[in-house]
């Protein structure tokens, strides 16, 4: 059985990964402890294709040494009629390499499908939104950034070298995206690290938010992704809470003339206002505005073009289809219809047909399997072909 994303990180059980240390504590993941390295995400001839074959352009990359950016290596190339001058220079970008700098591939989850599905899957497992970024040292007592935190968790997986990695105890606990921090004042002279370890090939290293750190090279070179997961906090729920407050007539009035006169008497009237709203607020109102925010943590699965227009084409009651990962699709009545929401439209159904658009939302099936509440063989393939053209279903 082929390991979870998560069990893929992590030497504990997704259960004692919850309870101990998401959002809390570090855990370091040797490669023995784990099913398997970490090379069929990105290997070190995946790095070379990428910036030698493929047109990387910025800012899917760029370079740093010792904490500062370096000018980014680019060249200008013709595409049809245009003139593109954001394509990496590979001559200029081995160049900097060779002098100690670290190759950084941004959102290396948006141009590299096995990082890609990985991503997808890890954040299907932990409810929240995830990205990647992929950093490639060379060789020696090189630092590609000072000391700092990040506002996200990271999973760190070494993929090939090693890098030494030094971690001490956060001066910001669970920094929020807009408490950014770096630089050396973070670590007080003489202060012991939590801890200081050197990631070989196949090890992990989960840091929650808020951890200061650096790495290092040795005298090997090292190639690693940082998978950052982009939690969702409860002070992202407040926000969606007090979203809400704008369909009320009285926090959309305007505060008087003069306003700052009269603050010390208006503020705790508002407090009072405030809690009294939100004590009497529908959960069902609440929930469903989180729930619409926790529904993009998942990022909808790229659709096949070719594959869905063969499948569409040879569609009959034994075509295998699935749901289409990330679409967090949930049905619903609406009078004598059925409503779908889909990315950026809205699919209307007859209501009859609710059994089996659940059914085929449940997992793979085929039309022949959507003969449910009355729907006949060719009213399925109809709602098949309809499902599979919208994007909802995909080829099995």
């Amino acid at each position: 059985m082929t390991a979870s994303a998560l069990a893929r990180c992590t030497s504990v059980d997704a259960d004692v990964f919850a309870e101990l240390h998401w959002s809390r504590t570090p855990l370091l993941s040797r490669a023995k402890e784990l099913p398997a390295t970490f090379e069929d995400l990105l290997s070190v001839r995946d790095v070379d294709e990428l910036v030698a074959d493929r047109a990387l352009r910025t800012p899917f990359f760029r370079t740093v040494s010792e904490g500062g950016g370096l000018p980014v290596p680019v060249r200008t190339v013709t595409a049809g009629a245009r003139r593109i001058g954001d394509l990496v220079d590979g001559d200029a970008l081995a160049a900097q390499h060779a002098d100690g700098a670290t190759l950084v591939l941004q959102s290396v989850h948006r141009m590299h499908p096995p990082v890609a599905r990985f991503c997808r899957e890890l954040a299907a497992e932990l409810g929240h939104a995830t990205q990647c970024n992929a950093y490639v040292t060379p060789a020696g007592e090189h630092q590609g950034f000072d000391f700092h935190h990040d506002t996200h968790d990271v999973f760190v997986l070494q993929v090939s070298g090693r890098k030494r990695w030094i971690v001490h105890e956060p001066v910001v606990r669970l920094p929020l995206a807009s408490q950014p921090q770096a630089g050396a004042h973070l670590v007080q002279e003489g202060a012991e690290p939590l801890l200081d370890v050197e990631l070989e090939a196949g090890d992990a290293l989960y840091l929650p938010r808020g951890y200061v750190h650096a790495a290092l090279t040795t005298d090997e070179h090292s190639v690693h992704l940082t998978v950052g997961v982009l939690s969702t906090t409860w002070h992202d729920v407040l926000s969606d809470v007090l979203a809400l407050a704008g369909r009320e007539e009285a926090f959309r009035d305007a505060l008087p003339v003069q306003p700052a006169d009269g603050l010390s008497a208006a503020l705790p009237d508002l407090l009072r206002r405030t809690a009294t709203w939100v004590e009497a607020l529908p959960l069902e109102d609440l929930e469903q505005v989180v729930r619409r925010r926790l529904a993009r943590a998942v990022p909808a699965e790229p659709l096949p073009l070719l594959a869905t227009a063969a499948a569409l084409r040879g569609l009959d009651a034994r075509t295998p289809l699935r749901p289409r990962r990330g679409l967090a699709l949930a049905p619903r009545l609406d009078g004598d219809a059925l409503v779908l929401d889909l990315p950026g439209r809205t699919v209307t159904l007859p209501a009859f047909v609710e059994p089996a658009v659940r059914r085929l939302l449940e997992g793979p099936c085929t039309p022949g399997d959507l003969r449910l509440g009355g729907l006949d063989e060719p009213g399925a393939l109809v709602l098949a072909r309809r499902l599979l053209r919208e994007g909802a279903v995909l080829p099995a």
